[in-house]
């Protein structure tokens, strides 16, 4: 029972505890740099808001929230807007490939596939071991403030942190599906990482260039980031309802499609 689950989250883990060591690494070096910052919030907010609002809708940072005076709004702008994104897609990205992908390269996947367990039970255990890991990894690396703030003596908003936690999750499962799906499509691991890559990076793009050019602002419904908003999430303890919708339904969407592409597709090509 749940032998595919436990093997997948025991070959992955040693991932996991990487990218959650460095993610708590880095909120510690910000934490730690905060009560240094927040002496200096008055002229760093004058300084920032001299800039042209545009350059920080690019980077998907709300200008309103460009404060530093509080722990949610600086670590919201520092952490939450830019690298943890990135290492989250890094390791949704690595975690999917392991599902199929990963096999097939190996030529181990027939091996997989002789064993006494249906093609659908084989998916749905690594799909939700993989799931598992994406979860406990946004919580660990948004949660870890809450203790990193006790030990230096900084006030900290613990609602804040939950609803973070939740959006963060939304869009590293859509990430993570995303990258499933291609999993079981290709049967090179670099093809499908690539593949995965290029349309997280198209929409990216999608997400600054709608919220620069008015006339291009519908581009902004095709892309994850801009139902990921880590102002709104942590400064603003705000947690859109189309965000779940979006994010969850096409996660739902892409996994069932991931699914049904395994049970039919041919494992020894």
């Amino acid at each position: 029972m749940f032998a595919f689950t436990i093997r997948m989250i025991r070959d992955k883990f040693k991932s996991f505890v990487v990218y959650s060591i460095s993610a708590v690494a880095l909120l510690e070096m910000y934490v730690a740099l905060f009560p240094a910052i927040r002496q200096q919030a008055t002229q760093i907010d004058l300084m920032m808001k001299s800039f042209p609002p545009e350059l920080f809708r690019a980077m998907n940072i709300d200008p309103s929230m460009l404060s530093f005076s509080t722990l949610e709004s600086y670590i919201s702008t520092e952490y939450m807007s830019f690298l943890w994104p990135i290492l989250a897609i890094i390791l949704a990205i690595s975690i999917a490939s392991y599902i199929c992908v990963n096999e097939v390269d190996k030529g181990t996947m027939e091996t997989l596939a002789s064993l006494p367990a249906s093609r659908t039970r084989i998916f749905i255990e690594r799909y939700f071991a993989g799931a598992l890991l994406l979860a406990v990894f946004s919580a660990i690396s948004l949660l870890a403030v809450i203790p990193l703030a006790k030990l230096h003596g900084i006030d900290y908003v613990l609602a804040n942190y939950l609803t973070a936690a939740g959006g963060a999750f939304l869009f590293v499962w859509a990430v993570y599906s995303l990258a499933v799906l291609f999993s079981v499509i290709f049967s090179e691991k670099g093809k499908a990482s690539m593949v995965t890559g290029g349309i997280l990076t198209l929409m990216y793009v999608l997400s600054i260039i709608s919220n620069l050019q008015d006339n291009l602002k519908n581009f902004q419904y095709f892309s994850f980031f801009h139902y990921f908003n880590g102002s709104e999430l942590l400064a603003k303890n705000v947690f859109p309802d189309y965000a779940l919708l979006a994010l969850g339904g096409f996660a739902i969407f892409a996994s069932v499609a991931a699914l049904l592409w395994f049970r039919k597709r041919d494992l020894s090509v």
